[in-house]
Formats: structure tokens, sequence, C-alpha cells
């Protein structure tokens, strides 16, 4: 009872009845009104106010705040002491179960960030129903133990976690130094034993080449058992392909013996879900083990659906609009770029035909949808050849009308690509639109500008008809039956079933593929792509279906569906993820499924990963990097830990690898110290010419030979190269293993290479281009919409290919290349000053001297030797895209440089030089004449055209030879 003060009584007002039950206390109020005294009101310390002659009572109700007032100021203080005392009383049972629940939490082992944040949020929940911790003095009757740890349990922050991690993660690496010592035939180092013992709601351990990622792997599961914190079958491995998880399999039973825990593969483990959940193992298509057959089957759908007039449209207006990706040559630095887009794009007619640029392809191919018979190039009939020009050759003629075409590459206001001479451009066109006034010949004039603005069609359109030519464009069937007469047909099929395999991979969910389409450079072209596509894609479908049969991407998705909606129940509690850079989206989609799933039925899972960003290499099976380089983003609160130490190989081979990879700015930036350590470069450049000399040894043959003179008997040596034709093949390694015998000799592309080591490495195929290290291979655009997004870096991933190949070595890495078409890789590391070995070989002056022969005219291509009808010549490597060529050494028939208005060999054997005209800019060679000797122009005749610039005496000061380390 709240009984007021006398003073007030007297004026009428009446006391206040408490009432205090197991569901909370209750004031009857003098109009007979219950309310209830919501627990926090006695959290409030100002909840008690005394004033000069009364004191009152604020509380808080389901009704709203209440004072209660006019109360003796003794009474007062007593009535709310009391009142204190019977809140905490009913409160301090309600405490105490939260304090056993976050105990449990914080003896359920590692102190997880989903635990330590539940534990807040339960303490906090706690401290404000009390606010602060009653006073002993006031309250010796009460257990204040659970206030005051409810109290310190609210206040943790980060620091406190981590204190709390790293007693934990010292007492058992305390605990189980044995078994770290034991488990491995070299007991683990202290960051392999860290990564076993984190253990956050997901874990990453990015491993560099050679630090023992399967050791961390084995480790980790047998620390789980020994720790009897899971049992075998609460542990799921996975593995990418067949052999690595075979390979996994029986390191488990070799380290830990038959401990019930099974590696399994992605696919394996999504058809035992399947097979779970339909009760019955599925069966496997045999369209998704034979590639040809399923090349078979697309070809005869695409052709079936081909009948359908509506969609043979479709495919006429894709191959029309969309057959090649967009590129506007203005965009390009340099000539030499445009021509790598065209050569790496491989773009062709229809007739397949090789053309100089996009605006000639599409009017081939349009020439070619109107009925109009073309050739490209052909000579002009008439004679032009002079000293200033070579025969003349239009880009197209059309016989049946003795009309020409030219394409200019100028913009509206007359410009041309910035890497062109607009003058002498300008001077070019005027000069062939006046020869064909002149001989009365017939041209037709097209610009660049139409092409980009869309009107190019209609200007040829227009023109033909003003010079009489009546169009009969083909019908649909006929301009099918010419694209199957050119294998575009074929092609495309086979493109089709490429991106139905890519397609389905993907297992899609609502919302993914438009996401896909609208990221992709070209919408429109993926759009219409998919157009044809998906007929074909519901065709498959139901041929899985009337056979009852699945794929390995059904393994997937199947599985994906499955768990995502409940059906499967996952009963892993942790799931460690082998070579995780490797990862695709879909795969990792089903793992964060597993993880939740196991999590919402209070078995909280964790992940454990282990990966390295540094060998990510199979983006074009789908292989998504930004989930390693993003993981947090992705799965959520990490513990990342990275293996620094390398067994493999030595400081020397890391120092150029590690450099090499980390220009990437998107990789994870690491150390890595290595075991071995030596003192001399470790990656040796051989540069020699690639055209081996009748008589010689090859240049392979010289690097191997080097190997077999200081190698140990029976050292294993890697062949490597980017594609399978730059190796030797079957014969050519058992000639060389009998040439040499101490080596033993293995053969391998890169991509079969990674997790492998020998103590050799030959690094071949070393050149520029489509097919050189790296490749200029493009992915196709439709392909490449696809996949995960691109990195922005240019060969984000060759680089790290590279430093794949690099880091299979031991001891020592041989780099093989001609300087003249070298790898821009190589020209890397040698402008930027890599520790390497460049004089373990011989090297020839012309190719130490490499960057003095690069193309004038295209800026990025190579002048290599070739042999014409009178000799030796020197021309673009880019050629016929780049036609540029220059005649060799008189003497030796070596490459030349420009030094000044001399041309000088860069044979160091040789070095003969011949001046240049400064009028014309040929040769200036020696002549007699009445007068004695002097040098007149190479260009000089009796008659026609010609250059009669003439000198006494040239004399060529030879300058000091520079030193090969100054050129980088």
């Amino acid at each position: 009872m709240l009984n007021p003060h006398w003073l007030p009584r007297l004026f009428g007002q009446k006391p206040v009845q408490v009432n205090v039950t197991a569901k909370g206390m209750q004031l009857t109020l003098a109009n007979g009104q219950t309310v209830s005294v919501l627990p926090e009101s006695f959290a409030n310390p100002q909840g008690f106010r005394r004033g000069v002659f009364f004191s009152s009572l604020v509380v808080t109700t389901d009704q709203g705040k209440l004072r209660l007032g006019a109360l003796p100021k003794a009474a007062g203080a007593q009535h709310y002491l009391w009142l204190q005392r019977q809140w905490l009383g009913q409160l301090q049972p309600d405490l105490v179960k939260v304090v056993s629940a976050i105990e449990a939490l914080l003896a359920k082992g590692y102190p997880k960030t989903s635990h330590l944040t539940l534990v807040t949020q339960l303490a906090q929940q706690a401290v404000a129903r009390f606010g602060r911790s009653p006073e002993r003095a006031l309250f010796p009757e009460l257990d204040v133990s659970a206030f005051e740890k409810l109290l310190c349990w609210a206040a943790w922050g980060e620091n406190a976690w981590q204190q709390l991690r790293q007693r934990y993660v010292k007492t058992q690496l305390a605990t189980y130094k044995g078994f770290f010592d034991t488990v491995e035939s070299k007991p683990l180092t202290e960051w392999q034993r860290l990564a076993c013992v984190h253990d956050e709601d997901n874990n990453l351990v990015l491993a560099g080449a050679g630090t023992g990622k399967t050791s961390v792997m084995i480790g980790r599961a047998g620390y789980l058992l020994q720790s009897g914190q899971l049992q075998a079958d609460e542990i799921l491995m996975l593995a990418f392909a067949n052999k690595a998880a075979a390979e996994m399999q029986e390191r488990l039973e070799l380290r830990l013996g038959d401990c019930g825990i099974r590696a399994s593969t992605f696919h394996k483990l999504g058809k035992d879900i399947i097979a779970r959940v339909e009760g019955k193992q599925p069966s496997l298509s045999p369209l998704a083990e034979d590639d040809k057959l399923l090349a078979k089957q697309v070809n005869d759908w695409f052709e079936q659906h081909l009948q359908a007039p509506a969609y043979q449209k479709l495919v006429l207006a894709y191959f029309q609009n969309y057959l090649y990706p967009l590129a506007n040559p203005f965009d390009f630095a340099s000539e030499g770029e445009y021509f790598d887009f065209i050569l790496a794009n491989d773009i062709r007619t229809l007739k397949s035909e090789k053309v100089k640029s996009l605006g000639e392809c599409l009017i081939a191919n349009y020439l070619l949808r109107l009925g109009i018979a073309y050739q490209y190039e052909a000579p002009y009939e008439h004679s032009t050849a002079s000293l200033q020009h070579r025969q003349y050759q239009p880009d197209f003629y059309l016989p049946e009308y003795g009309i020409y075409l030219e394409f200019f590459g100028i913009d509206r206001a007359g410009n041309t690509a910035p890497y062109i001479n607009r003058q002498q451009y300008h001077t070019e066109m005027a000069w062939k639109v006046q020869l064909h006034q002149t001989q009365g010949t017939k041209l037709i004039c097209l610009y660049h500008y139409q092409h980009t603005e869309g009107t190019l069609y209609q200007a040829l359109e227009q023109q033909l008809a003003a010079l009489g030519v009546q169009a009969d464009p083909l019908p649909d069937e006929a301009m099918l039956d010419t694209l199957r007469e050119f294998g575009a047909i074929t092609a495309f099929a086979a493109l089709l079933a490429d991106l139905l395999k890519r397609y389905r991979a993907n297992c899609y969910e609502p919302g993914q593929l438009a996401a896909a389409i609208a990221k992709a450079p070209d919408p429109e072209k993926v759009q219409a792509a998919l157009d044809l596509l998906l007929p074909v894609v519901d065709d498959y479908r139901r041929e899985l279906n009337r056979h009852n049969h699945i794929d390995f991407d059904d393994m997937i998705g199947k599985a994906i569906e499955y768990v995502k909606t409940g059906r499967f129940k996952s009963r892993w509690r942790s799931i460690l993820v082998d070579e995780f850079q490797d990862i695709s989206e879909p795969r990792a989609r089903l793992v964060r499924y597993l993880r939740d799933t196991a999590s919402s039925t209070g078995n909280a899972a964790s992940l454990f990963c282990v990966g390295d960003d540094w060998q990510a290499i199979y983006r074009f099976t789908g292989s998504d990097l930004q989930l390693t380089t993003h993981f947090t983003q992705h799965f959520g609160d990490t513990c990342i830990t990275a293996l620094d130490l390398t067994f493999r190989f030595n400081n020397s081979i890391s120092a150029v690898a590690s450099q090499f990879v980390l220009q990437n700015p998107q990789q994870v930036r690491k150390a890595l110290n290595t075991f071995n350590q030596v003192n001399y470069p470790a990656v040796s450049l051989l540069r020699a010419d690639n055209r081996e000399q009748p008589g010689e040894p090859s240049r392979l043959e010289r690097v191997l030979a080097k190997l077999n003179s200081v190698a140990a008997a029976g050292s294993s040596v890697y062949l490597l190269g980017r594609f399978g034709f730059n190796l030797p093949d079957n014969a050519e390694l058992k000639r060389l293993s009998r040439i040499f015998p101490k080596l033993a000799l293995s053969s391998l592309t890169i991509h079969a290479s990674k997790g492998k080591e020998a103590d050799y490495v030959v690094l071949l195929g070393l050149e520029t281009g489509k097919h050189g290290f790296p490749s200029h291979k493009q992915t196709h655009p439709l392909l490449e919409a696809l996949l995960p997004a691109a990195e922005s870096y240019r060969f984000a991933e060759e680089r790290r290919l590279f430093y794949v190949a690099l880091t299979r070595a031991r001891h020592r890495v041989y780099l093989i290349t001609d300087m003249a078409v070298a790898s821009e890789f190589v020209v890397e590391l040698l402008n930027d000053k890599y520790p390497l070995e460049l004089n373990e070989f011989d090297t020839s002056l012309s190719q130490q001297l490499f960057q003095l022969i690069k193309c004038v005219k295209c800026k990025t291509g190579t002048m290599v030797p070739r042999v014409g009808q009178f000799g030796t010549f020197f021309s673009c490597n880019k050629y016929p895209l780049c036609n540029h060529k220059e005649r060799g050494c008189g003497k030796c028939s070596a490459a030349m440089t420009r030094q000044g208005r001399f041309k000088v060999c860069l044979n160091d054997r040789c070095n003969s030089w011949v001046p240049v005209c400064p009028k014309c800019g040929a040769e200036m060679v020696q002549r007699n004449g009445p007068y004695g000797s002097f040098w007149g122009c190479r260009n000089y005749r009796k008659e026609g055209e010609s250059c009669h610039h003439k000198e006494q005496q040239i004399v060529y000061s030879k300058p000091q030879r520079v030193s090969e380390k100054s050129l980088y």
C-alpha cells in the first residue's frame, strides 16, 4: 500500500494498492483502475524524487508514465526501496537464465562472431531491464553476480572479443601441440596451426604456392576430431575434380587413418543430395559426357529451328548486326592496337575473308545479303605502281558492274584516327578519287562516320542505285544456304553448344539472367543471341526429361533447389573447400545454402575455405575470383589467415613471381617467405632467333644441355606451354630424353601443371599474339556475357597463369623467347629490371636491341624476317593488316635499325650501314660516274618518276656500343 502524507489525505487523496504476482507488479489507483508497472521503471535512477515537503515515485505503466506524489519523505524512500526489492527478486531468475544461455554460448569453443554478437545482444537486452547493478549494501539478500556479469558482457567490444579469442587459441595450441607436431611428415608451421584452430563462422586460408594447403586441410579435419568438437559425419570436405578428391581421401587415410571423413567432389555431393531427396540415384545423360555428341545434337536442333521463318529472320538479323563486337578505330591509341583487336576477334567476312576493319566486314556482308558479287582488295584494272605508290588495290570491286568501292576512315569533320596522319590520309583519298576520274572508272565512297551514325547501309544502297545497280536481295533460305556454304551456320551451331553449356552451368535463379544481360557491354547483342539460344535450351531440357536423365549442371542446380527449399537437411557443421579460388557462383551458392540451413536447425555450421587468389586461372569455366577477393561481402564475418612460408621454390623465384603477379592491384596483398634461400637469380632468359638453323641445336636443346651438365641425375624438368602446340610431341620428347638421360622430362600445359612441381621448369611459347603468352585470343562476346565479370586489369588471368608456371619450379626457371616477337611479359621483366639471369647464354646484339626493330608504321608490330622472290626482307608481324616492310642488311641479311639518317645492321659481327635519302626516304647506294664514285638514291630511274638526289661523300660515325644493362 502506498499511503500519501497525512496532509493530502485531509483533502481526499487516497492510497494506491500494490499487488505483486508472478506476472509482475500491478497498481490499483484511487479510481479503481488497475495498471501494470513495466519492469524498466525501477531501472530509472530518477524514479524516486525527494521534494521540500513530500516525495514522489515516477513509474512507467502499460498506460504510460504515472506519477505517484504527495508521499512522506522517509516513507516514500522506503516504499521505493521495497518496490525495487520486489522487482529485482522477480527479475533475478530471468537474468540467471540469460547468464546461463550466454555461458553456454561462450563454452562452445572458438569465440565466433555470431556467438559474441548474440552474447552482447542478450546481455544488452537484459541490462535494459535494470540499467545498473543493484547496490550490495541496499540489497544484502540479493546475489548481484548475474547483474554484474551482464553489465560486463553488454559492454564488450572488438578488443574484448580479440582477447577472448587469443586466450582460446593459445590454450588450444598448447593442448594439441603433439597432434600438430605429428599430423604431417613435418610439424605444421605457426600459421598452419593458427589456420586449423581459428573457427570463425567463415574461415578463409590464403595459401600461397607451395605453402602446404593440403596439410592445413588435413590438420583442420584432424583437429576437429581430436578436440571432440565434431564427429566425422559432421565434416564435409570438397574438391573440384575426381583426382583431387581421391588424392585428398588418400591423404586423409594416410595421416588420420580410417577416421570416417569422406572427401567429395561438388558433383558427387550434388548427386548424393538428389538421390537422398528423390530416393534413387539419378541417371547421367550421354550428352553430358560427350561434347561431340552434344555439338551434333545442338546442330540438329538449330537446323530444325531454321525451318521456321520467324527463327530464320532472327538468325539473319543476328548475323547482319551482331556477329562481331563493336569497336571504334578512333578509340585505339595506335594502328597496331586496332589490328590486335581485329586479329584477336578473328574478324572475317561471312565468306571467311580477313579484312582490315570492322566497317569493311560489315560492307562485305551487306553486299552478300544484297546478292551482289564482290572481290576484296582486287588489283585496280590500270597499273599505278610508282616510286610513291604501290599497285592500287581498292577495298572492293564489283565485277558484274565494273564498280569500285572505298571505305574511308574519317569522321564528319574529316578527322582520322589519332594514329593516322590526317594530311597524308586526305592526300591519298584525293589521289584515289582523282585516279578514278582520270581513268573513267566508277567509284563509290563510304565513310566511317556513316557507320557510327547508322546510315552506312542506306548510303551504300543509294549510291548503288545511282550507278544503276539493281540489288536482288537473297531470299532468307538462299542467304542461309550461302552461310552454310561458307561454314557460318556450322560455326554458329558450335557456338550455341558452348553457350548452352555455359548457360546451364550458371544455374540461374530468378533475376540473375536479366542482371547478367544488363551488365553486358552490348545488352541488345546478348539478348539477340539468347533469343536464338533459349529454344535450344528448351530442346535440351525436354531431351533430359524424356529420358529421366540429368547432366553435371543439374547435379549442382537441383541440389541448390533441394537445399534452398528445405527438402534436404544438412547435417554438416563444418564444410571444408579446397582450391576455393576456382569456385563458381552456383557452387558458392550451394555451399552457402548448406551452411545456412544447418545453422537454422540449431547446429551452427562454419565454412573453411583454402585457396590462393594468385593462382585463379579458370574464369573460362565460370570460376569467380571475386568470391575469394571479396569473401567477407559474400559470406559474412570471416577470419582470414595467410600462409606465408613456401617450401617449394626459393626466394629468387619468389621475388620475380610475387612482384609480377602483384602488378595487378586487385590481387590480395600478401608477403610470401621462402624456406629455401639463394643469393643468385634463379629465373634465366634465353633469347635467340626462333628459326632453327640446320646442324645447330634448337633453343630448347641449348637449355636442356645446360641443365644436363649442372643438374643432379634424375632431376625432374617440366616443359610448360600456354597451349599444347607450344610443346614437343611424344616423339620429340622421347628423342630429347635419349639425348639428355640425366633429366626426367615431362611436357605439360600450364593449366595441367597446376598443383604439381618439378626441380626445373622450361617455359616455351613466350611470343606475342593470339596464340602467344599472354594470349590475345578473345573469348566470344556472348560467352563473355555469361561468365563472371572480367577484371579491368589487362591480361589479369594470363598474369596469374604466368605466376603458376614460374612457381612450379623448386630450383630454377628457364624462359625461352625470340625478342623479335617476344611476349609482353618478357618485355616487362626486362624493362622493369626484374632480377633475371641474362648471361647464362650468349645473346646476339639484335636480340639485346629488340626494342629497336619495332614497326614504325603500326607501332605495336615487330619487323620479322621473310623470304620473297628477291631474297630476304623484313615485314611487320601483323601482315597483311600492316603491310610495312623494309630491306634487311645487304651483307648479312640481318635486321637493321635507324640511327639518325642511317640504317645500321644489328648483327654485332657485321655492323654495316646504309644512308637514307633525305628527299624521299629510300636507301642511298654507291655508284660510279665520270667524276668518280658518289652516293645516289635507290629510287633513281632513267625514265619516268625518279629521285635524283645524290651526294659526293657520306660519313657514318659509329656510336659507342651501349651496354645491355643501360637499356633496361
